[in-house]
C-alpha cells in the first residue's frame, strides 16, 4: 500500500550557476548531506560490503543539471533502473571516493581527471550493500558526445536542477519500514522516472545545495536550517 502526492515546491527567484559553484557553497552543501541522516539499517553479511556512486553535477546548455544512468536490461543487479554512476568497492580501490570516481570512468567515459571532487555524504546502509554519495562537478556536457559503456548503460541523460523545483516534477511514494511510515520523492516529466535510492540521494543532494528553492519535505530527515544566499 502506498499514496502519491505532489511535492512543494518554493517558488523564489533561482540561484546563479556562479552562486552554486561557488567554493563557500561548495563546502556547504557538502556540511549539510553530511548532517542529514535517513532510517539506519543494521549491518549484516550482506549488506556490509560498499559501494560509491557519483552525484554528477554538469552544465548542459548552460542550466546546471544532474546527470544519470539507464542501467541495461540484462544486468544482474538493479537491472533497467536509473542510477547514478557508481558501483561495488574493488580490493585496489584507494578509498571509496576513488571507487566512485573509477565507476564514472568505466561507465561514462568520463576521466577522472575531467571531475572536480566536492566531498561526500553519509554512508547509507541498503539491502545488499552500503553506498556513499560522491559529489563532483564535470563542467560542460554533451550528451550526444558521452562514451557510455555498452555492457552495463542503456543510456545517459540529464535532467537540470529546475526540474525538480518545479512542483509537477515531483511526487511523493509513502510506504512502512519497521513498523513506521515513510515518505520517499519520485521524481517524473523527465526521460525517465527517478526513483529509489538514486531519488533519495537527489533529494539529499538538493535539500543541501538548494535550500531555499527545494522545499519537498521527508519525514524522517532533519530540517537544514536554510543559509541566506548572498
Amino acid at each position: 500500500q502506498h499514496s502519491v502526492t505532489t511535492s512543494n515546491c518554493a517558488k523564489q527567484d533561482f540561484p546563479s550557476t556562479e552562486l552554486l559553484l561557488n567554493e563557500q557553497n561548495r563546502i556547504e552543501c557538502i556540511k549539510k548531506m553530511k548532517y542529514i541522516k535517513v532510517p539506519e539499517r543494521e549491518l549484516t553479511d550482506e549488506n556490509k560490503k560498499r559501494a560509491a556512486v557519483l552525484i554528477p553535477l554538469c552544465l548542459v546548455k548552460d542550466d546546471l543539471s544532474l546527470l544519470y544512468t539507464l542501467r541495461k536490461a540484462d544486468l544482474k543487479r538493479h537491472r533497467g533502473q536509473v542510477s547514478f554512476p557508481g558501483g561495488m568497492e574493488d580490493a585496489t580501490d584507494t578509498s571509496l571516493e576513488y571507487t566512485a570516481l573509477r565507476e564514472t570512468e568505466e561507465e561514462l567515459g568520463i576521466s577522472r581527471k575531467d571531475i572536480h571532487l566536492w566531498g561526500s555524504g553519509c554512508i547509507y546502509v541498503g539491502k545488499e550493500f552500503s553506498v556513499l554519495p560522491v559529489v563532483g562537478y564535470l563542467g560542460d556536457i554533451d550528451i550526444q558526445k558521452l562514451n557510455p559503456n555498452p555492457d552495463e548503460v542503456e543510456v545517459a541523460f540529464t535532467l537540470p536542477l529546475k526540474h525538480f523545483c518545479e512542483p509537477k516534477n515531483c511526487k511523493s511514494t509513502q510506504f512502512r519500514y519497521r513498523g513506521q511510515s515513510y515518505i520517499l520523492p519520485t521524481y517524473i516529466n523527465g526521460e525517465y522516472r527517478v526513483w529509489g535510492i538514486t531519488a533519495l540521494i537527489t533529494h539529499i543532494f538538493l535539500v543541501s545545495l538548494l535550500p531555499n528553492n527545494y522545499k519537498h519535505k521527508l519525514n524522517f530527515i532533519k530540517s537544514v536550517v536554510p543559509k541566506k544566499q548572498m
